[in-house]
């Protein structure tokens, strides 16, 4: 085997995605610091102000805690940014490319699947057989946890073609025995006994990788010893225009996951990943405790002292689900993965992982899931907040002008924050992206509850492209049948209740300061009502909040009134060189190269420094 000095690695021009990180990456940073000490300053006075209120009230105990909940994701980006740095060493990840046909690694390729239509997954194993790297170097390994004699049976025809393609199973309903972790575990452990590759890389049974994809995520591997698992970001060739679900996931790819990549602690987004076969296999395989055992596996290594990386390029094309149901049950696995977590301190299954992670493991786990209950709970407030009257201690003029001095100094570096991070991302995304789904959070918990409290099987298969979830069936539902199932199965009833309550309770809530001595004549100061504004329904957070709000839940909202329409997926497909049908090539330049508006749609966001302005104006006149 070559050292890792021996192999002929290339780097490639940096990209738009590279060059905008550049240009904007101190900026980020110092704007992260800055807005991480206002955070503490405004948080420390408010609570101080509120603990010591002569008044003690339950509304500006619950602002302030909906303020934290809607401050704290943000804050947790900055931290992000800031412990990554700023340096050379945590500049974006180069684009590299390995050369040469002699002495490379062995890889096996693994593609679990597990019901899947046929047509998707051949098509899949058609990519990864092409891939440009030696044949004599790399397998293709089909693990069907649905034994379809139809998949066995076509593989076996391309087997004629492809001789380092093989077919495999662990029997019928063998999807259940802890599901996709099992199935690659099986692969690890009992059908790589005899030829144990350095390298394996993991597709989905809906990506195709691009034909680079083996020669532009070993090299980031073979240079950094210490480095157990490269994940890859994963692009969608049947998104909607717009993504109006937010299905893509750009946030935690962009920002997120790039800067625990920066610090060598990127967390593996399931398909597209690469690994050392021997790391794997060091800490057990895939972890069985969890639904999520992408994420789980990157907490192990990490906790034992191995890096994991991230690589932004296009080297996979999947597809997202095509309809709400899919989305939705897609998103509550992984939450009930994450609930999952904290199992892992019980099992007797769990000995051989370190104590110390274990706990990390499940402090993870619940911070996720209280983050859910912390969103479900801001929004279902925000409305109770708008209709509550005064929200803030307010004992004298004094006190209320720091708040509001303090608060508007807090969100203004909020929002520079989120839009120089968008500038950061090439405008891949629009400010407070994190929120991306945060709409779903209290459909996320019923999940969660029902799975462990009362059923932990789904009506079809917990594999979301599987045919034997009904969404997959591609039966036309008439409109009504399809407003009552997003109305109430899917949860959006709720939503849509919470969008009209937040709207029509801020706009209600502007009656009260206009029955004021000012607005009613008997004064000439307009300070009393200034007072009134600045403590309710003005109070700045409770200002941005409403926008927060309304913002998410008009994704709901948005699809009830203009559904998105899913291309079929061959219509959006040609065949490529090397004779397979792939992802068109202006598709692919299509994904490539989507952004948001840099000042939100209509150049909305324009008028955030005005609102900011008047109302710094109007607390200093108290």
């Amino acid at each position: 085997m070559l050292s890792k000095y021996e192999y002929d690695i290339r780097e490639l021009p940096p990209d738009d995605r590279i060059r905008f990180s550049l240009k904007y990456r101190k900026a980020l940073y110092l704007i992260s610091k800055a807005a991480i000490g206002a955070f503490h300053l405004y948080f420390l006075v408010r609570l101080l102000l509120v603990i010591t209120a002569p008044q003690q009230t339950w509304q500006i105990w619950l602002m302030l805690l909906v303020e934290y909940i809607f401050a704290r994701m943000p804050r947790y980006d900055q931290l992000l940014t800031v412990a990554a740095g700023r340096s050379l060493q945590s500049r974006p990840r180069d684009r590299l490319r390995l050369h040469g046909s002699d002495y490379l690694p062995r890889v096996d390729v693994l593609v679990p699947c597990c019901g899947e239509p046929t047509d998707v997954v051949l098509d899949t194993v058609r990519a990864a057989c092409t891939m440009d790297y030696p044949v004599t170097q790399f397998r293709v390994l089909l693990l069907d946890d649905g034994a379809s004699p139809a998949l066995r049976d076509a593989v076996a025809e391309l087997r004629s073609q492809w001789p380092h393609l093989s077919y495999h199973t662990r029997g019928q309903h063998s999807g259940r025995v802890f599901a996709k972790a099992g199935n690659l575990n099986f692969a690890l452990f009992s059908l790589q006994d005899e030829v144990q590759p350095e390298f394996c890389a993991v597709l989905d049974a809906d990506c195709m990788p691009t034909s680079d994809f083996l020669r532009a995520t070993l090299p980031h591997l073979l240079k950094d010893p210490q480095a157990a698992l490269l994940t890859t970001r994963q692009y969608y060739y049947n998104l909607p225009d717009g993504d109006p679900l937010q299905q893509s996931r750009v946030h935690f790819y962009t920002c997120h996951n790039s800067e625990l990549d920066r610090m060598g602690a990127a967390i593996d987004a399931g398909s597209g990943a690469v690994f050392r076969r021997k790391a794997i296999a060091d800490v057990g395989g895939y972890p069985t405790f969890s639904f999520s055992e992408d994420w789980q596996l990157s907490l192990m290594l990490q906790g034992l002292g191995y890096r994991t990386l991230q690589v932004l390029e296009p080297l996979q094309l999947g597809l997202v689900p095509s309809s709400l149901d899919g989305h939705i049950a897609q998103r509550n696995r992984w939450q009930i993965g994450h609930s999952q977590q904290p199992s892992v301190l019980f099992s007797s299954a769990n000995q051989a992982i370190p104590r110390h992670l274990q706990w990390s493991i499940f402090l993870n786990g619940v911070s996720i899931v209280l983050g859910l209950v912390g969103y479900m709970v801001g929004f279902a407030a925000v409305p109770v907040l708008c209709a509550s009257g005064r929200l803030i201690p307010a004992a004298s003029p004094f006190l209320v002008r720091i708040q509001v001095i303090l608060a508007v100094l807090q969100i203004a570096l909020t929002w520079i924050h989120g839009l120089i991070q968008s500038a950061h991302t090439g405008f891949r995304i629009g400010p407070f992206a994190h929120l991306e789904n945060s709409w779903l959070a209290s459909t996320h918990i019923f999940a969660i509850i029902r799975f462990h409290c009362f059923s932990s099987k789904p009506k079809g298969s917990f594999v979301t492209g599987s045919s034997a979830n009904s969404w997959n069936r591609f039966t036309e539902l008439p409109i009504y049948k399809k407003l009552r199932k997003d109305l109430l199965d899917n949860g959006l009833l709720y939503s849509l209740f919470l969008f009209l309550a937040t709207l029509g309770t801020f706009l209600l809530s502007f009656y009260a300061p206009a029955s004021s001595d000012y607005a009613a004549g008997a004064t000439n100061s307009p300070k009393p009502l200034i007072m009134e504004l600045l403590t309710t329904v003005a109070w700045p957070p409770l200002l941005h909040i409403v926008y927060l709000t309304a913002s998410n839940l008009w994704v709901p909202v948005g699809y009830l009134l203009r559904r998105p329409e899913y291309a079929e997926r061959r219509s959006r497909m040609a065949m490529n060189d090397h004779g397979i049908s792939f992802p068109q090539e202006d598709v692919q330049m299509k994904l490539l190269h989507q952004s948001c508006p840099p000042l939100g749609s209509y150049n909305h966001y324009v008028l955030v420094p005005f609102v900011l302005t008047a109302i710094f104006v109007a607390a200093s006149v108290l």
